[in-house]
């Protein structure tokens, strides 16, 4: 009898043992999605770790290629730099140009993953025409300002001026959202420029504008605030024309995971703060 007992006594125990051990196990399955939700949370604002992975598990990796109007250029190269410290499996090769010359080569077909003109206009066409997926984020918005070369010695001092004769004046092409912009903004103040160049994208007119090839031009604030070599005037007629960059990531994307993480990027805290800084406004 007593044999019988302890047989009985030990099964029990066993018994007891193995339902414990597939309690804990089923604990473990419940709290690891927890777990890494709180780990997610606490990571990147983005949605990313440092090592480059995503939060599904997936890594972003490949080349990532970004059209940018020309007046992002220079901070989007920043981002750029920003984002591959992110996602260290990602290239990102990043083209400048004036938006319209940009949606061209996108119609085109050129390899692209994000589009990001100065006008939305531009993404209008390229949607109807390629797709794109999605909704356009706004990562930024920028200004229009009366700009000279540094020491100013034509002495331009408004808007008018742009009218004188015998001042070497340019303009962005008026295809181009700068030189549409521009040319939109006079004509409202009654101003009727005399530009003695029509540059095919802003980054041209800053380079001629700072070597002191002109006298005065309108360009970007946020070219103004950060090139060397030229002073803003500001905008004394009224309201300064104003435009909206929307990136959007196009249907035919070659790298479409990383371009939809470079935008969800894009609209992040992190790079609203670099484009402020760059002289950029805020969404």
């Amino acid at each position: 009898m007593g044999g019988v007992c302890a047989a009985t006594h030990d099964t029990d125990v066993a018994q007891r043992a193995t339902w414990t051990r597939r309690c804990a196990a089923l604990a473990l399955l419940v709290m690891t999605p927890l777990a890494a939700g709180c780990a997610a949370s606490e990571g990147d604002v983005d949605g990313s770790n440092r090592s480059g992975a995503s939060v599904s598990g997936a890594t972003l990796e490949g080349s990532l290629h970004v059209l940018v109007a020309a007046s992002l250029l220079p901070v989007a190269e920043v981002l750029a730099g920003d984002f591959e410290l992110l996602h260290p499996g990602v290239d990102v090769q990043i083209a400048g140009a004036g938006s319209s010359a940009l949606r061209e080569q996108v119609l085109a077909g050129a390899p692209a993953d994000v589009f990001i003109p100065a006008d939305p206009s531009h993404l209008q066409t390229v949607r109807h025409e390629v797709g794109i997926s999605g909704e356009p984020v706004v990562v930024a918005r920028n200004s229009l300002v009366l700009a000279v070369p540094a020491g100013n010695d034509a002495g331009v001092a408004a808007l008018a001026d742009l009218t004188r004769p015998e001042l070497l004046i340019g303009l962005c092409a008026a295809e181009v959202p700068c030189g549409a912009h521009a040319r939109a903004g006079l004509s409202r103040a009654g101003i009727e420029p005399v530009p003695d160049t029509d540059e095919p994208n802003v980054r041209a007119l800053v380079t001629k504008l700072a070597a002191g090839e002109l006298d005065a031009a309108v360009v970007y604030a946020s070219d103004a605030r950060t090139a060397a070599g030229i002073e803003s005037l500001g905008w004394d007629a009224g309201s300064a024309p104003e435009t909206t960059y929307e990136a959007a990531v196009l249907t035919r994307a070659p790298n479409t995971q990383a371009a939809e993480a470079f935008v969800d990027f894009l609209h992040s805290a992190a790079a609203r703060d670099t484009f402020v800084a760059h002289g950029f406004g805020a969404p």
